[in-house]
Formats: C-alpha cells, structure tokens, sequence
C-alpha cells in the first residue's frame, strides 16, 4: 500500500500550525481536530483566535472548501466565512479583491474544470458560493469598479459552459450542486449596480447553458435557483418579462440524443414553471402570462 506524504495546517489552542502526516495513517484525526477547533470558532460567535492575521486567517478557512467532509466545508467552513465577510465584515477592499482574483481562478472555480464524478467538484462549486458571498458584499459596500465586476460576470457565465458535473447531494460528502451555487452567484451580478439589459441577457446565456448541458433532470430543486437569479432580473426592473419569454422562445433542444433532449425539455419545462409561479405571486405578471404558452412549448401535455 503506497503512503503518500502531505502538509496540512491545523487551528489548535487558537494558533494555527503547519503539521505533516501520513494520509493514511492521521487524515481522519486530522479532520477531527480542525472541525473541533472550528466548532469552538462558532461556539465563540464567530471571534478570530487571537494573535492571527485576518486574512491569512480567511485564507486557511477558504482552502477548507475543497473538503469532502460535508460538515468540515459546508455547515462550518462555508458558514465561518459567511459570518466574517459579511457580518463582521473583515479584510480590506485590496483584500477582498485578492480573494475574488484568486476565486475565479483555475485554483479554484476553474480547477479540473471538466471532470465528472471526481471530488474536485466540490472546490468548483464551493467557489461558485464564495463569489456570492464577495458579490454580495460589493453589492453592500460598492467596493468594485465596473471593469472587474463585468470581469467576473463574464468569467462565471465562461463557467457556466465549462462545468459537465451536475450532481446534486452525494452520499457521504453532501452537496456539489454546481448548478444551484453558480446560480447564486449569477444572481448577486444581476443586482449589481452596473448590470442592465444586455448584461442580464449575458447572465441569461450562462443559464441557458446550464438547462442545456445537464444529462439528467434536475432532482434537487436546481430549477428553483436559477429561477431566483431570472426573477430578480424582472424584479429589479431590469428585463421586462415579455423579453424573459423571447429568451425562451428562442431556446433550442439540443439534439444528443432522444433521453437527453426529453431530460433538457422538463428541465425548462421546470424552470419556466418556477418562474411563473415567483412572477405571478409577486404581481409581475401582466393580464396576458406569455409564460404559459413558453411552459406549453415545453410541455407535449399541455397542447
């Protein structure tokens, strides 16, 4: 049996150490300490150990997103940068801006971009949620130029056409739902103070690839999330809902095959119900719903 030598670092006594071990030998004890030591993180309301640098700090919590262990990455890692970027809001603007460039990078969103069914999933997708997370706060606190968030607009919609995995929950390493997370990430751009009509239609091209490329019909909720990112669109009074309509029309069925062309068409058969429903409840649906004749182009039982 081959033992392979690595470098990790650990938060112990809140210090963080650079330790060495056998991967087969100490990872699960490894594990165990860094999620002890970020429950006591948590448990702490989210305090900073003391003595350590901010962003080297966030740093060390970022490189926990490739985790395979859900509760290391999501319910902790994942949530402890939620709290200090946008609760506490730590790190300054030239810093902030280092994590996106970093984030959309192929170290991480792009990283064994194309892969199917491997674990690097996990880091692409994960990305896709820091950028919401620093979208967000941009949003908030305004501390991009137009260039870079156009640059990041267009490097996630790049995204969107490059990604072939769509699993949703994986047993025993939780969620990759690559395709819910992009959305949230799309969806801070949409609101974004220097995205109008023709950049919307960009961020509705990604989405469209997404719908197109998925081998399988979505099965956990997906089509709930990217219709999040097209209603905000029409909410913010961005796109009229007759062009959301146009746009769909538009769609063309790829022709792999019978069962992936019937799979592609109740995932817009899915999508567009989602989003007539969040349309309509939220009035902004006029007297004549073009969406219904969209939901009956995709949709042979309901001619």
């Amino acid at each position: 049996m081959k033992i392979r030598y690595y470098t990790s670092r650990i938060f112990l006594h809140g210090m963080l150490y650079s330790i060495y071990f056998w991967k087969n030998e100490w990872e699960i004890g490894v594990e165990k300490v860094l999620k002890e030591e970020l429950r006591i993180i948590v448990g702490n309301n989210f305090s900073l150990p003391q003595g350590i640098d901010e962003y080297s700090m966030v740093q060390q919590v970022i490189d926990l997103l490739s985790s395979t262990d859900p509760e290391l990455r999501d319910k902790l890692a994942y949530r402890i940068l939620d709290n200090w970027l946008l609760e506490k809001k730590l790190l300054s603007d030239e810093q902030l801006v280092k994590l996106l460039n970093n984030a959309i990078s192929h170290n991480m969103l792009f990283n064994r971009i194309g892969e199917v069914g491997t674990d690097s999933i996990f880091l692409r997708s994960f990305s896709s949620l820091l950028i919401a997370l620093l979208l967000f706060r941009d949003n908030r606190d305004q501390y991009l130029t137009e260039n870079k968030v156009l640059k990041i607009m267009n490097t996630l919609i790049t995204y969107c056409k490059s990604e072939k995995d769509y699993r949703g929950y994986v047993d025993g390493k939780g969620w990759a739902h690559a395709a819910a997370h992009i959305s949230d990430a799309l969806d801070e751009c949409v609101r974004n103070r220097y995205v109008g009509l023709e950049e919307c239609k960009l961020v509705w091209s990604g989405l469209n690839s997404i719908l197109e490329s998925a081998p399988e019909v979505f099965s956990s909720e997906e089509d709930e999330r990217l219709a999040t990112t097209v209603t905000a669109m029409v909410e913010l009074g961005k796109v009229p809902p007759s062009v959301i309509c146009e746009w769909l029309m538009e769609v063309k069925l790829p022709a792999v095959n019978e069962l992936t062309r019937r799979h592609n068409r109740i995932n817009f058969k899915h999508f567009t119900r989602c989003l007539m429903i969040r349309l309509s409840e939220k009035g902004l649906l006029g007297a004549e719903n073009d969406l219904i004749r969209v939901e009956r182009r995709f949709n042979p039982y309901n001619q």
